[in-house]
């Protein structure tokens, strides 16, 4: 049987449902996406595609994600809190999620990117 994360990343589309289930399991228990954004997706009843895309393009596009890398925060740094709530199986590489021209879920995973220099980052983006 195949884990939850290798199914994730094996189909290049997910419905709706599979996002919000997605962000939900991945995402720590205080979860940083509002049941509101959940709520949209789940609504929209859009398919999200799994693509490669540039992180510059990603920061340029959202002015939040810019204000939040600006800011310095390091989330899930080693010194951070919540490093010891991350599960086992996830690692700061999964792909973010975009939804209307907006990161709802990959603030950190992104900022990674960034400040190690890592050009690409893979979204799933409706």
């Amino acid at each position: 049987m195949k884990s939850y994360k290798e199914f994730l990343n094996e189909a290049k589309s997910k419905s709706a449902k599979e996002i919000a289930d997605y962000i939900t399991y991945i995402t720590p228990d205080h979860s940083d996406v509002p049941d509101f954004y959940i709520d949209k997706i789940l609504k929209s009843n859009k398919t999200f595609t799994l693509q490669k895309v540039k992180v510059k393009n990603v920061i340029k596009m959202d002015k939040d994600v810019k204000n939040y890398i600006d800011s310095g925060e390091d989330r899930y740094g080693k010194d951070a809190e919540e490093w010891d709530e991350i599960p086992d199986d996830i690692e700061l590489d999964n792909p973010i999620v975009i939804f209307d021209n907006e990161v709802l879920d990959g603030y950190s995973r992104l900022s990674t990117h960034y400040r190690e220099g890592i050009p690409y980052i893979y979204a799933y983006i409706a």
